[in-house]
């Protein structure tokens, strides 16, 4: 073959641009989905996208996440997901478990604040009578105890039912080789999110008045935040506390409720 001078290869060049220009891809639905289906057809050419958060929330600012992550981390262990598919069951799996043991928790808080009842009003009495004085005390609250239990039950049931949906999934769909999956969102739950940027804007405009008008008394909760300069660096690193830092003393901070 004549090999092609290099005036001519910028002519085709050219042409293939201009034709290019022209065209407008699949016109037809089953044509857009032949097209969008070339990518992956191997996949060799996928490019993974990391999540910037779990498909849902699962923790309250109370709860104990290292407990959380460890849990997750124990489940991936086990069960070993070879597929997305399979992770968002797992992680469903997690914390329907998390759930439950947060249930369990409730009753144990309430228990414990009745015997500590019990305790300020007879403080001679046996620990086996003050145990049964605070049965006696928490049996009474009979709302809550239904509560508890209709939430472990359910929390129960839902555990039970993801595994056997992940049994079901990985015998009828098996994935071979297993696809990798990303697991950088679940980890990232156990940092603490700290408070919300809409709550923490309204601490920092009751610190702007309170810079303003030396008789308005910030809530403890408020000065205990302020107070918390590794918090502070991570959430408001410029904010200027001023005034406020005489004010209310390292020393005599008040103790949030």
């Amino acid at each position: 073959m004549k090999e092609l001078t290099e005036e001519q290869k910028l002519s085709r060049a050219e042409r293939s641009r201009l034709n290019g220009k022209k065209s407008k891809g699949p016109v037809t639905n089953d044509g857009k989905y032949r097209s969008s289906m070339n990518a992956i057809a191997t996949g060799e050419h996928v490019e993974l996208h990391k999540e910037d958060l779990p498909p849902f929330f699962a923790l309250l600012t109370t709860d104990d996440r290292h407990a959380y992550v460890r849990s997750h981390q124990s489940h991936m262990r086990k069960f070993r997901p070879d597929s997305e598919l399979e992770l968002g069951l797992l992680r469903r799996m997690v914390c329907a478990l998390f759930q439950y043991d947060r249930f369990t928790s409730l009753y144990a808080e309430a228990m414990q604040r009745d015997l500590d009842q019990v305790l300020r009003e007879y403080p001679s009495l046996s620990m086996g009578e003050q145990f049964l004085q605070g049965n006696i005390r928490m049996a009474k609250q009979k709302d809550l105890l239904r509560y508890i239990e209709r939430g472990q039950k359910f929390q129960f049931v839902a555990y039970n039912g993801f595994i056997k949906t992940l049994q079901l999934v990985r015998k009828g769909f098996p994935v071979d080789p297993p696809e990798p999956v990303d697991i950088s969102a679940d980890n990232r739950e156990i940092e603490d999110p700290g408070p919300d940027p809409a709550a923490m804007a309204e601490i920092l405009g009751m610190a702007d008045q309170a810079k303003k008008e030396p008789s308005f008394v910030l809530p403890p909760y408020v000065v205990n935040l302020l107070k918390d300069n590794e918090l502070m660096s991570k959430l408001a690193p410029n904010y200027d506390l001023g005034v406020l830092r005489d004010r209310y003393g390292l020393g005599d901070l008040p103790k949030a409720a």
